[in-house]
């Protein structure tokens, strides 16, 4: 019998003999079963004192952690995404720092509440990857909930939990450029290809100047301080390049990571082929701890070429008149090559009803010209105003410098979202507009534009859908932190309505991208990963019997959030 096949029939009679993971008991902080103060002793002594108490960002400013010198610097940076990811207790989103009813606010006075919030009670600043071996083992060994967290940017609060245990990844730094990478296990005489190894801390920006000092690029996210080598990847992971090179999973060639019996383990796909397809687009922390990835590396682009289009209108009818025809021109575009990042608006105010902003290198003029005609059309109708044009880089920094940001940086904010095709934008872009018009209270928009090269998309867990969709759409609600419970509840609930609307409207084949869904989606395991979540239920049974890594609507969680 194959190998291959022996192995499928192996995982198939762990399948049968086991469910599924049951639900394991998990210690939270004020359990009977949560461990003691010699536990935690011991346990902060076999890591060399790397066991930190956590609480959120804003409680320098409160009560009996108040500290003058760090409030006044937690207040001049808290819309400081650098600032923000240094922080044990703090999220991109202020969400996952105090959850629904929490109250830690940077701009509360010094004696308002300052609760614990959703953030772990403590958290392992690991250096080394036997911090996190001994992480795992000890959360195992006394059922704690546990849960993995990198850089805090998570749009499903997978790494934040009540009374959790957390391993606190960022401090994982470095990166080793290879001129001939050779996966573990590899055939003997298999060529070695340009590749860099990232460690689980390193963020977009100091990779993207490191990969130029070295003349090529690596296929990342368009933000700075988003983490490499964790949920960005681990959800698949869309990117300027993905026109050329695929998702972030289609260039991964190795993964270090702690499995959930504390071992440290090389995957690919020569060690273990299908726990490797797991974590190429499985989701969260669903598949361990990963400690270092390996991705492949390109030649530098000669120069990159932006196109931005913006439209305004004062009414309604033209505002759908525009929108319609902009969503309509995404199909012509993203077909010549180009990605992208936009949003939509009503018209009603001074934001544009439409902007957008392209990326493509090595392209010219004429196609520019080819490609964007729609869009020029658009500014000779009546009632519009806007402009469409082009202008270059000499190389992919340099844009980096100019354009990468980090938005909805202390925020609350939800998105709801799905993957749309170019059929559904050029067929019906006027139910995405009647969706919009429907709920003027939430904002709309792309967080990716673009035609995916999708050779990899079978070897790879991202939803199927990946290998027609052109846009990541979503709309995205927002409220003030001391907003009443009944109106962060209610808008909560907006997004489950508008998710389920654009289920209805891409058909029971569409999707979205795991990294910019709804952290409270209904029909979460077919949204996520359609027709693929079987085999992968199927892995995590295999790799983690006992279910010890679970975070929000990952594969084989038993927790699953509440809007």
């Amino acid at each position: 019998m194959h190998l291959s096949n022996f192995a499928l029939l192996l995982e198939t009679f762990t399948c049968l003999v086991s469910a599924g993971p049951s639900r394991r008991r998990r210690c939270a902080y004020g359990d009977s079963c949560w461990p003691d103060d010699y536990k935690w002793k011991a346990f902060n002594s076999s890591i060399s004192g790397r066991l930190v108490r956590t609480y959120p960002s804003a409680a320098v400013c409160h009560k009996e952690r108040y500290d003058a010198e760090l409030c006044h610097t937690a207040k001049e940076n808290w819309a400081n995404s650098f600032w923000k990811t240094n922080q044990t207790g703090a999220y991109t989103s202020t969400l996952w720092e105090l959850g629904e009813k929490g109250q830690c606010f940077i701009d509360s006075p010094r004696d308002a509440p300052c609760d614990q919030g959703i953030v772990p009670h403590y958290s392992v600043a690991a250096r080394e990857i036997k911090d996190i071996q001994a992480a795992v083992k000890f959360a195992d060994r006394n059922d704690l909930y546990l849960v993995v967290k990198n850089t805090g940017h998570d749009h499903l609060g997978r790494s934040s939990g009540e009374g959790s245990f957390s391993i606190w990844t960022h401090n994982l730094k470095g990166k080793k450029f290879h001129k001939s990478f050779v996966p573990k296990d590899a055939p003997r005489r298999t060529c070695g290809i340009p590749a860099v190894t990232l460690q689980a801390g390193e963020q977009w920006k100091d990779v993207y100047e490191a990969a130029a000092e070295q003349g090529v690029i690596v296929v990342g996210g368009h933000a700075r301080t988003v983490g490499a080598a964790g949920g960005y990847l681990t959800g698949g992971g869309h990117s300027p390049f993905a026109h050329y090179y695929g998702l972030a999973v289609d260039n991964l060639l190795e993964v270090n990571l702690v499995d959930a019996k504390g071992n440290s383990r090389t995957l690919n796909r020569f060690t273990d082929p299908e726990y490797f397809y797991a974590i190429r687009g499985g989701g969260g922390s669903a598949w361990g701890v990963l400690t270092s990835v390996t991705y492949k590396t390109h030649p530098n682009p000669s120069h990159i070429q932006v196109g931005l289009a913006q439209f305004n209108t004062t009414d309604d009818s033209t505002c759908r008149t525009v929108l319609e025809a902009s969503l309509r021109a995404l199909a012509q575009v993203t077909e010549a090559g180009y990605t992208g990042y936009g949003v939509l608006g009503r018209g009603d105010n001074s934001d544009p009803t439409f902007q957008a902003i392209f990326f493509q290198p090595n392209t010219t003029n004429e196609t520019f010209g080819g490609a964007f005609q729609p869009f020029f059309d658009i500014t000779s109708l009546p009632g519009v105003s806007g402009q469409v044009m082009n202008f270059d880089f000499p190389s992919f920094i340099d844009y980096t410098r100019a354009f990468l940001a980090d938005p909805n940086i202390a925020t609350n904010n939800v998105d709801a979202s799905r993957l749309l095709t170019a059929d559904v934008l050029t067929k019906r872009p006027d139910k995405i507009v009647d969706l919009l018009f429907d709920n003027p209270a939430y904002g709309a928009g792309f967080n990716f534009i673009g035609k995916v090269d999708a050779k990899e998309r079978d070897n790879t867990a991202v939803h199927p859908i990946w290998k027609e969709s052109r846009a990541v759409f979503s709309m995205s609600a927002d409220w003030k932190d001391d907003a009443p419970l009944d109106v962060k509840r209610r808008m909560k609930q907006d997004l489950v309505r508008i998710s389920e609307r654009l289920g209805e409207l891409v058909g029971e084949d569409g999707g979205t991208y795991v990294n910019e869904a709804n952290p409270y989606e209904p029909d979460w395991e077919n949204t996520f990963w359609g027709s693929k979540y079987k085999r992968l239920l199927r892995i995590k049974r295999r790799i983690d019997p006992t279910n010890l890594f679970i975070c929000n609507r990952c594969v084989g969680t038993d927790i699953v959030l509440q809007p």
